[in-house]
């Protein structure tokens, strides 16, 4: 029992290094240490037409709240991940999935975001968060992701 014990402690002492967290994210034990904010700018992702990595104007306010966000978090660091649906071929996904990344990169720098801050990552479509072959799973797929590295 004490050796389970441990084993727990120490998985979550040590769960935010192996996410690739500096430190875990602040906020209230309640929320499982993240804030409502944390929440938002984590989960609203940036959302692209098919084939496409130019960023819509119905996009444009989910870029913004990532921008206050970043500017409201000064420390914070950000991963930037493009994703594609499965639709086309690996190579061609992971050069779309970057160009996406770096749409949104671009956006959120050009609002005045230290480039220091900010890391892009393609992983084309190994990733998808919706598993249907269908256009409602495929636009769900096609997107930019925010991941906090660190604050």
């Amino acid at each position: 029992m004490k050796k389970f014990l441990l084993l727990a402690v120490l998985a979550l002492v040590l769960a935010p290094l192996s996410l690739g967290c500096s430190k875990p994210p602040t906020g209230s034990a309640e929320t499982g240490g993240l804030t409502e904010a944390d929440r938002r700018f984590l989960n609203d992702h940036v959302y692209f037409d098919f084939d496409r990595y130019n960023i819509r104007s119905d996009q444009i306010p989910t870029l913004q709240a990532k921008v206050d966000y970043l500017t409201q978090n000064a420390a914070a660091q950000t991963e930037i991940q493009g994703h594609c649906d499965e639709r086309g071929t690996e190579a061609y996904n992971l050069a779309l999935g970057d160009r996406r990344a770096k749409a949104a990169y671009n956006y959120v720098a050009g609002q005045g975001i230290s480039s220091s801050r900010l890391t892009t990552i393609s992983y084309g479509k190994d990733r998808p968060v919706a598993s249907g072959s269908d256009e409602s799973s495929w636009s769900l797929n096609r997107r930019a992701q925010f991941v906090l590295l660190g604050r």
